[in-house]
């Protein structure tokens, strides 16, 4: 084992993109680094299944209690209670370098820097996630990041854009060992109450604007009325859901909410026919790549590492964000007038599986 002790920061510990796919990085470096992950909520895939060598997770329950809690504490001891945490933890571990997963965590660079640590912060995200940053606190984090890692050529220009020359660019991945189909997708129709010949375009994601759910009516009433939309991930109950759901009972669409399924997720993902990206913005979805493997046709808007993804044969991305030109598209693969090639959709998916990427990953955390 190389002789490097890395602590790994990340923001939820819950299956989002980055997270799973730090997951999947995690269980491949055991042997070949010293892995400490903190988590920095209680999500279930790190506080239940931790694939570092070590793992703090804080369980603190947030609210206007602990606010208090807060102040308080720094009033007392100058510094927040998550802070001394990671200064503990830091002392008892003893780590090279700190890893950011997500640019969410400018708080993390500052201590990192008062205590001398190098850091890298590893870019999933592209411009319209940067407005959710304050100024100082996300020029800080990149003008003091030893290396950034960028997930997508697109993620890099955005980044060197910006003048840092300091980025690797290191795609995002999937661990295909753990695409797993139990159920016949012939039985999940039935059990959804879908016609054996209907047509099912599968959506993915956490409920929000950048992933575009809200488009997702527009999109299926410019489509054929033998169509079903499915939307796969986790429900956030807003004014949009409600725009949905009366939309979807008032024009009759064909469209169904699954929630997670975290543990069926890859029997609906291998339900559709095909797979739809509707977002505004996204930098290289693991979930494009997941569809891929299982052969599925993609349509989606040029909304970032997906026009970077697909090659011939795999698809359509339009170069507009006008749900008639998406549907348009859908059409056109269902109608066979694209061509499909399901060994270029397996193969392409295949070039980003962990244990092609592997490597890279180890090369360099053992260089820098």
């Amino acid at each position: 084992m190389n002789g490097k002790t890395i602590l790994f920061l990340t923001p939820t510990g819950g299956r989002t993109g980055s997270e799973m796919m730090l997951w999947y990085l995690l269980r491949h470096l055991s042997g070949k680094i010293k892995s400490v992950i903190y988590s920095c909520q209680n999500g279930e895939l790190f506080a239940k299944h931790s694939t570092a060598d070590i793992t703090f997770i804080n369980s603190t329950k947030q609210g206007f209690i602990y606010k208090i809690y807060e102040g308080i504490y720094f009033k007392l001891f100058k510094k927040l209670p998550e802070e001394a945490r990671l200064l503990k933890i830091q002392k008892q571990v003893q780590a090279d370098k700190w890893y950011l997963n997500t640019l969410t965590m400018p708080r993390f660079a500052r201590l990192a820097k008062s205590l001398n640590i190098p850091y890298y912060v590893h870019v999933h995200e592209l411009v319209s996630v940067y407005d959710e940053i304050v100024y100082d606190d996300f020029k800080f984090q990149f003008d003091n990041a030893e290396k950034i890692i960028c997930c997508s050529a697109i993620v890099e220009k955005r980044i060197q854009q910006m003048g840092y020359k300091n980025t690797v660019l290191l795609h995002e991945f999937i661990d295909t060992d753990k695409v797993l189909i139990s159920q016949k997708p012939q039985d999940l129709r039935k059990k959804l109450n879908i016609p054996q010949d209907a047509n099912i375009w599968m959506m993915s994601g956490s409920m929000n604007l950048r992933k575009g759910y809200d488009l997702a009516l527009d999109l299926l009433a410019n489509l054929p009325a033998n169509t079903y939309l499915l939307w796969l991930g986790y429900t956030k109950k807003t004014g949009v859901l409600h725009y949905i759901e009366q939309r979807k009972k008032i024009e009759k669409l064909n469209f169904i909410e699954l929630g997670e399924q975290s543990k069926e997720y890859y029997d609906y993902l291998n339900l559709a026919d095909g797979f739809v990206l509707l977002a505004r913005e996204d930098p290289f979805p693991l979930v494009m790549i997941e569809a891929a493997f299982l052969q599925k046709p993609i349509a989606s808007f040029n909304s970032g590492g997906v026009a970077e993804f697909l090659q011939e044969g795999m698809g359509v991305v339009v170069d507009s964000f006008n749900p008639k030109d998406l549907a348009n598209a859908i059409i056109q693969i269902q109608e066979k007038k694209v061509k499909i090639d399901k060994d270029v959709l397996k193969n392409r998916a295949l070039t980003f599986d962990i244990k092609n990427q592997i490597d890279k990953w180890v090369k360099f955390f053992n260089e820098n």
